[in-house]
């Protein structure tokens, strides 16, 4: 299952919020606030509405700038609750064949995260997913992908394949030459172990992009 295929060869580039969009997740994070009864909700919405540019990025953002502990607290659950929906469909699947969940809980997840953060979906024969873990963090610019501990926590929880991802903060999701140069270290060790990479995902802001553009996987 390599994440590049047809059923995930769509746009690759999120998309960027429309006026109307922006409105409308004004007026959603306003009503949000009004029934916490923060005040001033109309002007906290706005302003966050005027610094992200749309709903979906503001609950992708450490919410931080919000200023109010409790719509600190709003944001950060109705974050929490697309993840879990997210991952639910994901998980819902008999196997992981479709790439579009796959990706979209990615995005939910690691988009617009402050620094560099290295995740992986453990595997079993038929796709299934068995644990997901965040293997590393980092810095703002750089996370370690060490590919000897990637495999022995895979062989440790008994995984037959795996998908890598991580993100980038900056929002541009092309690869570097340190990312190209892991991933072809892990498929090489894996390989040898019999482990099966189905795909090393990187997402940020701007988009995602999978390194099977960018390295064999054969």
């Amino acid at each position: 299952m390599g994440l590049s295929d047809a059923d995930c060869a769509g746009d690759r580039h999120l998309p960027s919020s429309a006026t109307a969009s922006a409105i409308r997740g004004r007026q959603i994070l306003e009503r949000l606030f009004q029934l916490a009864k923060i005040d001033n909700a109309s002007a906290v919405a706005s302003a966050l509405i005027a610094e992200f540019g749309s709903i979906g990025a503001v609950l992708h953002s450490d919410s931080r700038p919000a200023k109010s502990a409790t719509a600190q607290a709003i944001l950060s659950l109705v974050r929490e609750a697309m993840l879990v929906s997210s991952k639910d469909r994901m998980l819902d699947r008999v196997c992981l064949s479709r790439a579009d969940d796959v990706i979209e809980y990615l995005i939910v997840a690691m988009a617009r995260l402050p620094v560099e953060e290295v995740r992986v979906l453990f595997l079993d024969s038929k796709n299934r997913l068995i644990r997901d873990e965040v293997v590393s963090r980092g810095t703002i610019s750089e996370a370690p992908i060490y590919p000897r501990e990637i495999l022995k926590r895979a062989l440790t929880v008994d995984a037959s394949a795996l998908i890598l991802a991580h993100n980038h903060p900056s929002g541009d999701p092309e690869p570097s030459e340190g990312d190209i140069d892991a991933t072809r270290r892990l498929l090489k060790a894996a390989k040898e172990l019999g482990l099966t990479v189905h795909d090393h995902i990187i997402v940020g802001s701007e988009g995602w992009i999978s390194l099977r553009d960018w390295v064999s996987f054969e």
